[in-house]
């Protein structure tokens, strides 16, 4: 792909004219004069495009295209045809540039993306037919369908007025740059939700003392900056704290979210207890993904005693229901997911985890106790420094943990988050670790991290400033191995 300005995206267009001829005769196009339609002599018009004009493709290996198609032009020669992302306006990025002789072409499909999509019907020599004045253009996007929410708008007055009463997934956005205040609890209930913000210029979410995000769905949190230094809720996602009888597990334990809950290029600043908390109505979360984060935590457990960053575990150890009974139940997450991301403490601690499950048998709750974790390409800093990685992690075959690529500096002991029993799928050379408040454990070093001593080129302790580029840290690694591994972005 490459960067363009949009004026040289309809050049690129217009001046196809001059390769029509050759690409018609090349490709063996039909000149029988009921291709033409009669049509002579002409100017040609460019096709219309519609919302109908789109459709996906699911290619051989699993990836998508989106497919461009239209009705045949009569007494064209051909059609010019452009495809450019515009997230940013202002940086156009070219994905397809080409002239076809039929009436439909494919490109790439990325996920939560605008393009801008141009056909040129071009002329034909053996008509005396000449290009189209201008090509029609068409604003395609990816995006699930949102409301906005008003810059300043009170977010949680705005969902409860909005949310809309239907199964299908619905979004609500965030205006680019804005600044909003979240000051009591947003909770989406089992309403699939997309809660984004802008891909380009990020706006601010600032979490009240009562501010809190909750689902028993699929929740997408995307392209959003929450500043969460006032908030005292156990988690900034949590499962939600309605009850749901339809939802309970067939074991008897609990709820089941079976939908995911991901964080998709988002920055979180200072948070004091738990990123994701499956909440204190007994929710088991089958799917959790952080992606492409920035996640900086002022956390020296003081708080929470039994706070993780990802928290299937809750203190209370039972909840009352619907009907006022007190009943026994399990947490737990199924599959975790993080990747390309950057998570550190500006504290030390000795008292929380990453990871935290409330019992380490799946089955008790779900179908069988298959699940997985992985992490990959993360930097990670003081997570915790004097408290194992995880515990109660399902110490079964069944649960398989990836771990590769990774940077973990003054993060202590992967052997209890990596269990023996365990399908592991870990290449030590490809994860750096160094010790500081303790020494690297020795399990860790022999089997799952390769030891170096190394620092980062910034701050490891600096507060994440919503406002500047990289949140104004920088965690590129210096030693040999970790600085080729870890969070893509300090590469």
């Amino acid at each position: 792909m490459k960067k363009m300005t949009l004026k040289k995206f309809f050049g690129g267009i217009c001046c196809a004219a001059m390769m029509v001829f050759a690409v018609s005769c090349a490709q063996g196009f039909d000149d029988e004069e009921t291709f033409s339609g009669g049509v002579t002599n002409t100017q040609v018009e460019s096709p219309t495009l519609s919302a109908d004009s789109f459709s996906t493709v699911v290619n051989a290996d699993g990836s998508e295209s989106v497919k461009v198609q239209w009705p045949v032009v009569f007494g064209a020669g051909g059609y010019q045809c452009n495809v450019a992302i515009v997230d940013d306006p202002e940086n156009p990025v070219e994905v397809y540039n080409g002239v076809v002789d039929g009436t439909s072409f494919m490109f790439p499909k990325a996920e939560d993306t605008k393009y801008l999509v141009s056909v040129l019907a071009l002329g034909n020599k053996n008509y005396n037919n000449t290009d189209a004045a201008a090509p029609t253009n068409f604003d395609f996007s990816t995006l699930v369908p949102a409301q906005k929410i008003p810059n300043g708008a009170d977010i949680a007055a705005f969902v409860a007025e909005n949310l809309l009463d239907q199964d299908e997934e619905q979004a609500f956005e965030l205006e680019a740059g804005g600044y909003y205040e979240l000051n009591s609890v947003l909770d989406f209930g089992k309403k699939a939700v997309t809660f984004r913000g802008d891909k380009v210029n990020r706006p601010i979410v600032k979490l009240g003392y009562d501010g809190v995000i909750r689902t028993a769905s699929s929740l997408k949190v995307k392209f959003i900056k929450f500043d969460c230094e006032e908030a005292s809720a156990s988690g900034v996602i949590e499962g939600s704290y309605q009850f749901f009888p339809d939802m309970e597990s067939p074991k008897g334990e609990g709820y089941m979210n079976p939908n995911p809950i991901v964080l998709q290029e988002c920055w979180f600043r200072q948070v004091n207890q738990c990123l994701i908390y499956s909440g204190d109505v007994a929710w088991s979360l089958a799917d959790v993904r952080i992606m492409d984060c920035i996640v900086q935590l002022c956390n020296d457990g003081t708080k929470n005693g039994d706070a993780a960053v990802i928290s299937g575990y809750s203190r209370k150890g039972y909840y009352k229901d619907a009907t006022g009974a007190s009943t026994k139940w399990r947490n737990g997450i199924r599959n975790i997911t993080v990747k390309n991301s950057t998570l550190y403490n500006t504290k030390g601690n000795s008292k929380n985890r990453m990871v935290r499950f409330n019992g380490n048998d799946l089955s008790k709750v779900w179908d069988s106790a298959y699940g997985s974790a992985t992490f990959e390409n993360c930097t990670i800093s003081q997570i915790m420094t004097n408290k194992e990685f995880a515990n109660n992690t399902p110490n079964k075959k069944e649960y398989t943990i990836t771990f590769n690529h990774n940077v973990c500096y003054d993060s202590w002991r992967l052997q209890k988050f990596i269990q023996g029993n365990n399908t592991k799928v870990v290449d030590k050379t490809t994860n750096a670790i160094w010790g500081v408040t303790n020494p690297v454990d020795n399990t860790d070093k022999d089997k799952y991290a390769t030891e170096e001593e190394f620092a980062f080129v910034g701050d490891h302790t600096q507060i994440l400033d919503l406002n500047a580029e990289n949140g104004g840290v920088n965690f590129k690694a210096t030693g040999a191995l970790s600085s080729t591994v870890g969070d893509p972005r300090w590469l």
